[in-house]
C-alpha cells in the first residue's frame, strides 16, 4: 500500500466533468444537489475546498502523499494541476505541476524536488552555473524550473461556484 502522509493537489473546478467527479467521489469528496463539492463524512483527508474556482483537496495519510490515479487521469484529461507532498522518512517531497500542451506549447510535467518548500539545487550545480555565467545559468533554470501558467489562468470567472 505504501507509507502515507501529506499530499495536496489544486485544480481547476470548471474542469470537472463526469469521470473526473466519479474519482472525485471513489476518494471520498462529496457533491451537493447542485454538483458543487463538499465535504463528505466518507471524504478521509483532511480537506476539500473550491477558492476562486480552484479544488485543493489536502490529506494527511495520502499514498507518498500523492493523488496518483487523479493525476494520471488529470494528465489524461489535459486538466492542469499542482501536487504537492510532505516529507517522510527518506521520501524527498516534490512539487508536481502540468499543464497540457497549449498555443502550440508542448505540455509541461515536472517534478520538483524540494526542501523547506524550495526547490533543491546542489552546491556543485550552483558552482558550475556561477562560473559558466548569466546566460548559462538562465538556460539550466529554463530547463529544469521553466515559467508555466498558473492554474488560476485556467479559471473562468462564474463557471463553478463554491457552496
Amino acid at each position: 500500500m505504501g507509507d502515507r502522509f501529506w499530499g495536496r493537489i489544486d485544480f481547476p473546478a470548471r474542469m470537472i466533468d463526469a469521470e473526473i467527479r466519479e474519482a472525485l467521489e471513489e476518494e471520498g469528496v462529496g457533491f451537493n444537489d447542485q454538483g458543487i463539492i463538499e465535504k463528505s463524512p466518507e471524504f478521509y483527508g483532511d480537506e476539500v475546498v473550491v477558492e476562486d474556482g480552484i479544488v485543493t483537496m489536502s490529506d494527511q495519510e495520502a499514498n507518498y502523499g500523492c493523488f496518483s490515479d487523479l493525476e494520471d487521469l488529470l494528465r489524461k484529461k489535459g486538466v492542469p494541476f499542482d501536487r504537492q507532498s510532505g516529507q517522510a522518512y527518506d521520501y524527498t517531497p516534490e512539487l508536481v505541476i502540468f499543464r497540457p500542451a497549449q498555443d502550440g506549447a508542448p505540455a509541461l510535467d515536472l517534478t520538483i524536488p524540494l526542501h523547506d518548500d524550495e526547490p533543491i539545487i546542489s552546491v556543485m550545480e550552483i558552482r558550475e552555473l556561477l562560473a559558466q555565467g548569466v546566460e548559462a545559468a538562465m538556460a539550466y533554470l529554463d530547463q529544469h524550473f521553466p515559467a508555466y501558467s498558473p492554474l488560476s489562468d485556467f479559471v473562468k470567472e462564474a463557471s463553478y461556484e463554491s457552496g
